[in-house]
């Protein structure tokens, strides 16, 4: 077919934005991705950090959830309009009315899939998840995940990630993008 014959670049028309719950591998598979496809990397969590000059645990502390993704909606706005690049979402971003109608609009979205376990096992002791600052951690994701798979469900590709193969992973959804 002659799309097979495309460089990995080429295959970028529009933004690809990675959605999936936090620890599900989003920011380490965009480093991948990115490079892989010659393009720039933006996550949103770290361009609001960056912005707001404190960490997302501080932020909700602060001023609340509520003005945390509020802040996610409108950098995401900003996102989708910078040209073909990998956007690394927050895993609450799907839950903000708008955003995950936005993507859908404006880029190519990819689940990563990745079961509780392998979340838990992969955030370990990190402190900077405001969500899971709780005494039952894995009720809290398991919550989490069944109040967002089916927002998750709507993106265009899903990859499951429960392994540790970033570069097969990053070869599947490649593969993915050029069909």
């Amino acid at each position: 077919m002659n799309s097979d014959k495309k460089s990995d670049k080429d295959i970028l028309q529009r933004p690809i934005v990675l959605v999936g719950m936090m620890g599900c591998g989003k920011s380490a598979l965009g480093k991948s991705l990115s490079g892989a496809l010659e393009c720039p990397l933006y996550d949103c969590d770290d361009l609001i950090v960056e912005e707001q000059g404190k960490p997302i645990t501080q932020i909700f502390a602060d001023e609340g959830e509520k003005t945390f993704r509020t802040l996610e909606q409108e950098k995401m706005q900003y996102l989708l309009g910078r040209g073909a690049c990998v956007i690394s979402t927050g895993g609450g971003a799907v839950t903000v009315a708008g955003i995950m109608k936005n993507i859908k609009a404006r880029a190519i979205s990819v689940w990563l899939r990745c079961d509780v376990d392998t979340i838990l096992e992969r955030l370990g002791d990190d402190d900077t998840r405001p969500l899971l600052q709780c005494d039952n951690p894995r009720k809290k994701l398991e919550e989490l995940l069944s109040a967002r798979e089916s927002l998750y469900a709507q993106a265009d590709i899903h990859v499951d990630n429960t392994s540790n193969d970033i570069q097969g992973v990053v070869n599947t959804i490649i593969q993915e993008l050029r069909t």
